[in-house]
């Protein structure tokens, strides 16, 4: 019963007085609305700077090359253990290995717009290019020969012509390397 008298007497009432003082500022709303798709977005100006169309020229010339390799398959190689034809499967592995990295790297550039410049920042491009020159230089003039000694055989031909675009794919690589130093090391 106390404790109701307590909680029902009035008790004093502090006021406080407050003055007011007005000010004028500017409020901004930014409003960002952002949207998803599933649509790929391809980085097109890639291709048209030097780097992505030597990548692009390296890339298509590598599948023909390949193909032609591909096509002429049933004279490639007879005898894989004891190394008759070494100069076709040098050929044939350097070819392969430059080519699928150089799809790879041109495929990585189109599909992302940061990864193009971001490389070219790196020895990457150069150590690759230079390597891929060396390679190929190698592999085509030892198939050149090749082919020259055989050059009686009809499937040589395509050997020989496999070896000519392998040397201007050697040069494709040569530039790309020139162009990868001076982008890794600036202007």
């Amino acid at each position: 019963m106390a404790l109701r008298n307590a909680l029902s007497t009035p008790t004093s009432y502090c006021t406080v007085s407050t003055r007011s003082i007005e000010m004028s500022h500017t409020v901004t709303v930014t409003r960002t609305t952002t949207s998803t798709t599933s649509a790929i977005i391809l980085n097109t100006g890639y291709v048209k700077s030097v780097p992505g169309l030597l990548k692009l020229a390296e890339v298509i010339l590598g599948g023909i090359v390949l193909g032609l390799l591909i096509y002429n398959r049933d004279n490639l190689c007879h005898c894989w253990v004891y190394g008759t034809h070494n100069a076709q499967l040098f050929f044939l592995g350097t070819i392969s290995a430059f080519f699928l990295t150089s799809l790879l790297l041109l495929i990585s550039c189109l599909l992302s717009i940061s990864t193009g410049p971001i490389i070219s920042k790196t020895n990457f491009e150069f150590i690759y290019h230079g390597a891929g020159f060396v390679f190929l230089l190698l592999a085509s003039v030892f198939l050149l020969l090749d082919a020259n000694d055989n050059s009686g055989r009809n499937s040589q031909n395509h050997f020989m012509i496999a070896s000519i675009l392998g040397l201007i794919m050697a040069a494709f690589y040569l530039l790309s390397s020139i162009w990868g130093y001076r982008s890794y090391r600036g202007p």
